[in-house]
């Protein structure tokens, strides 16, 4: 009979063991479902690992990675900061949508510059109306007791229909457009490509800053102090003076604003104007709980995360091209791996034991 038996220390080898674990389980159940949805399941293995080098040009492939990734990492670190004390933002689709509102409003608030010396204030209004959509829940939760994981949840909804709401009425553009969408931001105003014909942009090194910053500030200062002593031992906050509310407000708040970053961005560089809810939101928002979990909450492993999740992500959609093989096969890898990580994350905290039983004595009659 197996038990779990606590361990009395916890080493790097030790999470190092149940993380490769967790990658095994991972392959294993990725390779069989592969064998179960494709006519050549080698040719479709083979193209998921090594796609870069196939079909288009490599950089281009590595830059589609690379975009979804730095989207990815930046709204998942934002969301462990909640996590790590407890609190459940999981609604930072609907705070990425908000953040887009808020950039194309600061865009026409402006009114409407040509110039590249208002991308920084339009960043900031996106930052701002991700950062205020999140605070809604927090609201909630400190004045009337309510779940967040509920109505932060609820509000990805009603952000996806504001969304839609100002692209066919306010802010409508051409009427000739197949779409409900805006009119496009200037080019001017738009970051500039890193490396020409690729997906990499400037705005990309934005959000790579803006995931180094709050990532010194979890690891190297009292803040990331302060939501350790949360996450691990909540009564120890109050202890140690630290307020539970004002974690709530700061966890509501950074996060809202990275993922209202991540907004700003995306429609300021990808798609230079705002589309209907239904085409333009990419689920970064909910893929970032995710990977905030795979990455065990820490900033290096978030990054990891968000680049694995992202090459299966665009392998997925290249062997769907080739091979004709269904790209849902990536949210599948995605549920599998979560809960593979998840499940051996146990193996930190505990060693797995199996208890010999005792013979039974032998009663003479």
């Amino acid at each position: 009979m197996l038990y779990l038996e606590p361990r009395r220390e916890t080493t790097v080898w030790t999470s190092v063991r149940s993380i490769m674990l967790a990658l095994v389980i991972t392959t294993v159940i990725s390779v069989l479902v592969m064998l179960a949805m494709s006519d050549r399941p080698a040719d479709a293995i083979w193209q998921l690992l090594t796609f870069p080098w196939q079909g288009r040009r490599m950089e281009v492939q590595l830059g589609l990675v690379a975009q979804q990734a730095a989207y990815l990492a930046t709204i998942a670190i934002g969301l462990s900061v909640g996590f790590r004390a407890n609190v459940w933002n999981i609604g930072a689709e609907g705070q990425f949508a908000l953040g887009s509102v808020g950039a194309y409003a600061g865009y026409l608030l402006l009114g409407s510059p040509e110039s590249l010396w208002a991308l920084p204030l339009i960043l900031i209004a996106g930052m701002i109306g991700g950062c205020l959509w999140a605070m809604i829940p927090a609201v909630l939760r400190i004045k009337f007791n309510t779940n967040e994981l509920l109505t932060s949840l609820m509000l990805v909804y009603v952000a996806s229909h504001i969304l839609t709401y100002l692209c066919i009425g306010p802010w409508k553009g051409d009427p000739k457009a197949g779409q409900a969408e805006t009119y496009p931001l200037a080019k001017s105003v738009r970051p500039t490509d890193l490396i020409s014909g690729t997906e990499l942009h400037y705005g990309l090194i934005i959000l790579l800053v803006a995931f180094l910053i709050l990532a010194g500030f979890l690891l190297f200062t009292l803040l990331g102090y302060r939501l350790r002593v949360a996450q691990h031992t909540p009564r120890a906050e109050r202890f140690a003076g630290f307020s539970p509310n004002n974690t709530i407000w700061l966890s509501f708040i950074v996060s809202g604003a990275m993922a209202g970053l991540a907004g700003a961005v995306y429609m300021t560089a990808e798609t230079g104007k705002l589309i209907q809810a239904e085409n333009y939101l990419e689920n970064f928002g909910f893929a970032a709980i995710v990977i905030a979990f795979l990455g065990r909450l820490h900033p290096v492993g978030i990054l990891l995360a968000a680049l694995m999740i992202s090459y299966i992500n665009v392998g997925a959609s290249y062997i769907q091209a080739s091979l004709g093989v269904d790209d849902s096969i990536a949210d599948l890898i995605e549920v599998v791996a979560l809960f593979a990580f998840l499940g051996t994350a146990m193996l930190d905290q505990y060693r797995v034991r199996r208890s010999v039983a005792r013979p039974r004595p032998v009663i003479q009659p």
